[in-house]
C-alpha cells in the first residue's frame, strides 16, 4: 500500500507500523515522503523518524522512484490542487503503479486522489481495519486515538464522530 507522510508519521509515533504491514503486506513511499518523514524528522530528532528509517533499512518500507513523466505529473497535481510535494507524489506513485488506493489523510489531497480514481484511505480507517482483523482490541484503539490527540494529530470533529459511530457499530 502506498502511504503519504502524515499517516506514516502517526503510525511511527504510535509505533504501529507493523499494523500496516499486517493489513497490506507491503508499504511503498516516494522519495518526497522519505525526505519529509525521515530526513527532516531525523534533523528534528523525532523518534518516529528513527522508527520509520529502521523499517526502511529492513526493507519493510520500500522507497519507489517516480519516472520523469510521473514527476512532471506530480508537480502539476501539486499546483492544481494546492497540495504539498509528498501528497502529490503519493498520488502520482499510485498512478505510476496503477494502484487503486493510497493512505492519505489531508482533505485536499484526498480530493485530488479521488479526481484521479484513487481511493484515499485514512489513518482512522486503517485502525478500524486493524480492529476488525483482531490486530488491536477496543482498549488499544481508544488508547491509540488518545495518543493521536495528545500528539497534536488534527481530526475534524465530524471525522472523529463518524469514527466512533462506526467503531460502536462494529464493536465486538
Amino acid at each position: 500500500m502506498i502511504i503519504n507522510a502524515s499517516p506514516l508519521i502517526i503510525f511511527g509515533k504510535l509505533n504501529k507500523i507493523d499494523i500496516l504491514k499486517k493489513i497490506y503486506g507491503y508499504i511503498e513511499i516516494t522519495n518526497g515522503v522519505y525526505q519529509e518523514v525521515v530526513i527532516n524528522g531525523i534533523k528534528k530528532n523525532s523518534n518516529d523518524a528513527f522508527i520509520i528509517k529502521e523499517y526502511i533499512d529492513n526493507k519493510d518500507i520500500k522507497i519507489v522512484n517516480l519516472t520523469e513523466k510521473i514527476i512532471g505529473k506530480a508537480k502539476k497535481i501539486a499546483v492544481i490542487y494546492g497540495i504539498d510535494t509528498g501528497e502529490a507524489e503519493t498520488i502520482a506513485l499510485a498512478l505510476q503503479l496503477n494502484k487503486k488506493g493510497a493512505i492519505i489523510d489531508e482533505i485536499s489531497a484526498r480530493e485530488a486522489a479521488k479526481a484521479f480514481g484513487i481511493k484515499p484511505i485514512g489513518t482512522l480507517r486503517v485502525l478500524i481495519m486493524a480492529y476488525k482483523d483482531n490486530l488491536i482490541n477496543a482498549i488499544e484503539i481508544k488508547g491509540l486515538i488518545s495518543e493521536m490527540e495528545n500528539s497534536k494529530y488534527r481530526f475534524s470533529p465530524k471525522v472523529l464522530i463518524e469514527f466512533w459511530d462506526l467503531f460502536e457499530r462494529i464493536k465486538k
